[in-house]
């Protein structure tokens, strides 16, 4: 009941959905050719068994030693825009960045391009207020490149790929988008996508224009060592399904998670607060995990500068940053309000105004939150703070 008031109540101070004019969205591939430079790490010891908890921690907090990397990746993007201009002047660009195991379908609640009637889809929410959106298969996923997954796919290089992404985009190339060098691009990840984002805000300030973080909150001490992520099982791509993850691009490294429980425990909240058939779905179309993603020996990176718009978003029940990876081992609260874990985020924008951040717990939802019923109200909370700074 709770939860259903309060969904009442945010809906109530935003327009419906039905008060908007119909849109027929218009989608195109497009893919990016960039070159970038990072500061990767090398790893004491490149191999993991995922399946064992002990050698999962080991891996994780191993010494490493730098490793500067290098390269010109081609990386996939699909672009949608309303198919008419609405709400008078332009809204900003959407760049979509998807999280670990997933890609660019992952803002489409699972569809191949945003529909209309998919009530998971964040790009069609998106799109039915008027944002045009870019959301992009990350460096080693989707259609995108699949470089070495233990030194080359880290967060540095991939962040450094995105970054080159928004300059093209700031240039006016690729997006056939009027006026695009003019319009304020806000940056949106998910999990892995939210930590990417951390580093772009701290090292580029000047790309985006705000900053929504979703599924993604600070764990305590005793959260960080994952130990339920044992429980998806991560097995070799090409071994686990040749024909999909041939070995000819999913060199070893590129893991993909073999237990639909684990999965489950690890992303969804309880049974009843998600379509069984998503699921399925979900699980059928997983993407990879390459294994240089793990390493991140500091997942989260201060942006000392950047002072724009900030928002939280995530599900109550998030396993991965507000438990210990999964459900299996308890159930977790990321909490609610200024003493929430999502809350603690602001500790890594001291340059945001008060007035400039917010967060906002989505009740039964886990780790994916947009793939629960709770969907919408969390898309709505997101756009609610955006229309809020002028977004």
């Amino acid at each position: 009941m709770k939860f259903a008031l309060l969904s009442t109540a945010l809906l109530a101070t935003f327009p419906s959905i039905s008060g908007f004019p119909s849109i027929v969205n218009y989608c195109q591939d497009i893919t990016f050719r960039v070159t970038s430079s990072a500061q990767n790490v090398l790893a004491k010891n490149p191999t993991v068994d995922f399946t064992n908890a002990t050698e999962v921690v080991a891996f994780l907090t191993q010494e490493t030693r730098p490793n500067p990397v290098s390269g010109t990746y081609s990386i996939y993007a699909q672009f949608c825009q309303p198919a008419g201009p609405i709400f008078g002047s332009p809204r900003p660009l959407q760049i979509l960045v998807p999280g670990a195991t997933y890609n660019h379908t992952y803002f489409n609640g699972l569809d191949r391009s945003p529909l209309p009637g998919n009530t998971n889809s964040w790009a069609s929410y998106a799109l039915s207020r008027g944002y045009a959106t870019l959301s992009l298969d990350r460096l080693g996923t989707g259609m995108s490149d699949h470089p070495d997954p233990l030194n080359t796919v880290q967060a540095p290089l991939v962040a450094e790929t995105i970054h080159q992404i928004i300059r093209q985009v700031r240039g006016g190339k690729k997006i056939p988008l009027p006026g695009l060098g003019h319009r304020k691009i806000i940056y949106v990840g998910h999990s892995f996508g939210s930590l990417l984002g951390t580093r772009i805000s701290a090292e580029h300030p000047e790309d985006i224009d705000a900053i929504i973080h979703t599924g993604v909150a600070i764990p305590t001490p005793e959260q960080q060592g994952l130990r339920g992520t044992t429980t998806n099982v991560y097995l070799q791509a090409s071994s686990y399904n040749p024909i999909r993850f041939p070995s000819s691009t999913y060199l070893p490294g590129y893991l993909v998670a073999t237990s639909k429980d684990g999965r489950r425990n690890a992303f969804y909240s309880a049974p009843e607060d998600f379509s069984a058939s998503l699921y399925e779905l979900d699980f059928q179309l997983k993407d990879t995990l390459a294994l240089g993603e793990t390493l991140v020996q500091q997942p989260f990176a201060p942006s000392l500068t950047f002072n724009k718009p900030t928002f939280v978003l995530t599900g109550r029940q998030d396993a991965f940053f507000c438990g210990n990876g999964s459900r299996e081992l308890g159930a977790p609260d990321c909490g609610s309000g200024p003493n929430s874990q999502l809350a603690a985020v602001k500790v890594l924008y001291p340059a945001v105004p008060d007035n400039k951040f917010d967060t906002y717990t989505q009740e039964r939802a886990g780790h994916c939150n947009q793939l629960h019923y709770s969907a919408q109200v969390g898309f709505l909370s997101v756009h609610k703070f955006l229309a809020a700074h002028g977004l």
